[in-house]
């Protein structure tokens, strides 16, 4: 990925967008807030054979042979269809398999028998026993087996939340850049979720009226849908930037992939406030879908641990050396 995305990259996320809409839309991921798992079992199988935990394993190894361009261009979709389930930490543990030579958990995880959960601070997010668990600790990332996950009453329905004990380690690596890489396609994520919020209430600006006119007209509510369109301009500049840095192991990668997930942090959770406050009344209910993504992006937010530690990788150089 350059600085913007190429015509390859571009498609990848157009048959996302596809499959998403027509397989996995939000009537379907309502419908999932009520099983045990956080997808089902047909849509899981069609994203294995799609690719998406493929996309940055070497051919060699059984995946496809891309990178972390093409895996932001799967997670931006993702982000904007607010689609639950374990996908990027599946992606991030298949990367991670690769790269230290793990082929039997690499295997389990591109032929779809495993999914992986992932494990922030003493919970774990889309945990189940019998899954694995990913740990994205800076200097030594590691995947776990689970044996046991006790529910935890999450804020955002689309995510099992859980407390799991873990039994031995299957994948443990050193000097693999992974928390990095998973603030670079979180940051994806919530970009999504931010384009998502802003075509909603840009949307909606256009046909609700008052005073006779669409409330798009009032300043008030065009200036929040503006500042939505500003933030995802900025949010987008970061991540692709980021993805440019952490792909090529720039020495400031770590800089960049922190200043994409805090961006976008902090512009997912204005843009979703506002996009609530944009739909008036409705917004607030249950039916509506502004919460859906509310809740979305303060899960993306903390899934790479607290707001503090991404505020303490951006302070932690004494000198930065851009591109």
């Amino acid at each position: 990925m350059m600085l913007a995305p190429s015509a390859e990259q571009q498609n990848i996320a157009e048959s996302v967008a596809d499959f998403l809409s027509s397989e996995v839309p939000m009537t379907t991921v309502r419908r999932l807030w009520n099983e045990e798992r956080s997808v089902d079992d047909k849509t899981w199988r069609r994203s294995v054979e799609m690719g998406w935990f493929a996309l940055s394993v070497p051919e060699e190894a059984g995946g496809v042979g891309l990178g972390l361009g093409e895996e932001v261009m799967l997670f931006r979709e993702v982000g904007r269809f607010a689609t639950p389930g374990p996908f990027r930490a599946t992606a991030l543990a298949a990367y991670l398999a690769s790269r230290t030579g793990n082929t039997e958990v690499l295997a389990a995880i591109l032929s779809g028998e495993q999914r992986v959960g992932l494990k922030v601070g003493d919970q774990a997010l889309d945990a189940h026993p019998g899954d694995l668990l990913l740990e994205l600790d800076d200097e030594h990332p590691r995947i776990y087996e689970i044996d046991t996950c006790t529910p935890l009453v999450p804020t955002d329905p689309g995510v099992r939340l859980a407390r799991a004990s873990v039994g031995k380690v299957v994948v443990e690596a050193a000097g693999v850049a992974l928390l990095s890489r998973a603030r670079v396609l979180a940051a994806a994520e919530l970009l999504g979720v931010i384009e998502a919020t802003r075509d909603m209430s840009a949307s909606y600006a256009q046909v609700r009226r008052q005073f006779d006119k669409p409330i798009g007209s009032h300043q008030a509510v065009k200036h929040r849908c503006a500042d939505m369109a500003v933030g995802a301009y900025a949010v987008t500049a970061q991540v692709f930037a980021a993805a440019v840095s952490v792909s090529e192991a720039h020495p400031d990668a770590a800089f960049h992939a922190a200043a994409a997930h805090v961006l976008a942090s902090a512009r997912a959770r204005r843009a979703t406030a506002d996009n609530v406050q944009n739909h008036g009344g409705i917004g607030y209910t249950w039916e509506q879908d502004a919460h859906v993504y509310l809740k979305r992006a303060l899960t993306l937010e903390l899934s790479c641990g607290s707001r503090q530690a991404g505020y303490d990788a951006l302070i932690a150089p004494e000198r930065h050396e851009f591109r």
